[in-house]
């Protein structure tokens, strides 16, 4: 299996779709499925608030079509193209994707109506010569979101985004190809297309490597490096109490990732990652353990229950940093009929450090419940879907997900305005789809 080292973390909006039909057949490898998908249903929490918030909770129906378009010779499973780790008689693997989706809000009141509603997704993985001495690797995730902003920010107000996040990597295997040496240039961009309303566009650039032992033929021992220095583009500190801080971000993690056995498989890693605000003399730096663990098991072909734990820490648009620490399970089944069904569900504690100073550092003018200038969260997800095909092309389906934020967060600005933290939020569509 062929990723590019690092920690290159996958933009995405998040466009619903089916899982893919049999395909078209283009040569003697590829295979191309595009697909249509119409789905009806609604949004319980249009703006993300909380009953005592300007505006409360606003719901509405919502129509969202759906198109996209894949083509490849190899699936990809979790952010990773599945090429084998030995060489074949192939040059390239790819897998590429585009999805669009066009969200309109049937709600009555204009400041629903009016909200953003194009959004699209472009993945493309790309490995040349894998499983040689030498191979290039080319990961791309790139979407445009739109998103509607709180409530009291008025109808013209979003965070609509462009994100791109991109790795080259090269990957040199000497001898009889147990041993590997990668190396990977990183880059993201994010860009919001509102510019007078958030100071959050950020460049990052970086660079990845990453040493892997292949202990038996589909398992090895791996450590990994990688740095990242984040630089906001628009940011004056001068002009915008809201600047955010540039920062530079170190990850260091080894252990072992493969299959164990015929059903079982295991990723298991951990470290110590550095996040320094140099710029931010009141702090805080991140300097902690990282980790991650994940198991699954394939009781049948057509089955997959997994359960995993992480520990990690992203730059944050809001205060210098994050930790997220918490767990994952799902499971998913493809039934005799074909019916394919799904369901996941996460719980994570999450940590924001740095908050910006109130009056000084931020327009805040105070915090409720954010002793140390650090808030805290607790997130809660539940997913699920079914898919049921009929004949070869055409599919109907469900999907429901509640997204859960448990904090005690407040936020007081001039006027007596507050804007208080958490939400819940029941998203649900019944799906028509034509797919290949």
């Amino acid at each position: 299996m062929h990723a590019a080292p690092g920690t290159l973390s996958t933009a995405g909006t998040g466009i619903p779709r089916t899982e893919d039909g049999a395909g078209i057949k283009l040569g003697p490898r590829s295979l191309l499925h595009p697909g249509f998908a119409l789905m009806v249903g609604g949004d319980s929490n249009v703006f993300w608030n909380r009953k005592q918030d300007v505006g409360g909770i606003r719901g509405s129906p919502i129509l969202l079509p759906v198109v996209w378009l894949g083509v490849g010779n190899r699936e990809v499973r979790d952010n990773t193209l599945q090429s084998p780790p030995e060489a074949t008689e192939r040059k390239v693997d790819y897998n590429l994707r585009v999805t669009a989706g066009y969200r309109a809000f049937l709600a009555r009141p204009e400041e629903i109506r009016k909200l953003p509603r194009f959004s699209v997704d472009l993945n493309a993985f790309v490995v040349i010569l894998p499983g040689r001495r030498f191979s290039v690797t080319l990961t791309e995730f790139l979407s445009r979101f739109s998103d509607p902003r709180n409530y009291d920010a008025g109808v013209g107000y979003n965070y609509n985004r462009l994100d791109h996040r991109g790795a080259l990597g090269l990957t040199f295997r000497p001898g009889g190809g147990r041993l590997s040496f990668s190396a990977a240039y990183l880059n993201e961009v994010l860009y919001y297309e509102g510019s007078d309303i958030y100071s959050g566009d950020r460049l990052v650039q970086g660079a990845a490597t990453e040493v892997k032992w292949r202990i038996l033929p589909r398992s090895s021992l791996v450590a990994t490096y990688s740095f990242a220095n984040s630089y906001y583009l628009s940011c004056n500190a001068e002009t915008d109490p809201d600047c955010n801080e540039d920062n530079n971000a170190h990850r260091v993690m080894g252990g072992f990732r493969g299959q164990i056995g015929q059903r079982f498989t295991l990723d298991a890693l951990a470290g110590y990652g550095a996040g320094i605000y140099y710029d931010d003399q009141n702090g805080p730096n991140f300097k902690s353990f990282i980790g991650t663990a994940r198991v699954a098991y394939y009781p049948t072909l057509r089955t997959q229950l997994f359960a995993q734990v992480d520990r990690s820490f992203s730059d944050s648009l809001f205060g210098n940093y994050f930790i997220d620490a918490g767990g994952r399970v799902g499971a998913l089944h493809v039934w005799r009929w074909k019916m394919f069904t799904e369901i996941g569900f996460s719980a994570v504690g999450r940590r924001y450090a740095g908050l910006p100073i109130p009056g000084k550092e931020s327009r805040v003018q105070a915090y409720i419940n954010a002793p140390g200038f650090v808030r805290k969260d607790t997130i809660v997800s539940l997913s699920a879907r079914v898919e049921q095909p009929f004949g070869r092309f055409f599919v109907l389906g469900a999907r429901y997900e509640l997204i859960v934020d448990k904090t005690d967060f407040g936020a007081r600005y001039k006027g007596g305005l507050v804007d208080f933290g958490g939400f819940v939020k029941h998203v649900a569509f019944l799906v028509a789809a034509v797919r290949f």
